[in-house]
């Protein structure tokens, strides 16, 4: 799962990539000079990034099936009548097509 971060989050992992690389530079080559707690702010950012990664590709499965169940009972509507019903049974379907497309191709993203 990719993750999702905020701007201030992006920003912070800037910083806090600057000021390792600082710390790195200044230090010896041999021993670990990086502060721990740059690592451990790195760190709880990456997990809460994780977390809502997960949770919108979540949330967009929850709404592709919707739009896809939506389609299916729009093309059901359609069959079964005739005349202006029909082509706005169809127009409806045609909607609900195009935001299933939508949400798949932002869950592309994710995967």
């Amino acid at each position: 799962m990719p993750s999702s971060y905020t701007g201030a989050e992006k920003r912070r992992i800037a910083w806090l990539a600057i000021k390792a690389g600082k710390q790195s530079i200044a230090g010896d080559r041999n021993d670990d000079t990086i502060d721990p707690r740059l690592k451990r702010e790195m760190d709880r950012i990456e997990e809460r990034a994780a977390d809502r990664g997960a949770r919108e590709v979540q949330a967009l499965e929850r709404r592709l099936n919707e739009a896809r169940n939506s389609a299916a009972s729009a093309k059901a509507a359609m069959r079964t009548s005739r005349g202006p019903e029909r082509a706005a049974a169809r127009r409806e379907l045609h909607d609900h097509e195009a935001a299933a497309r939508r949400i798949e191709r932002e869950l592309r993203k994710y995967r």
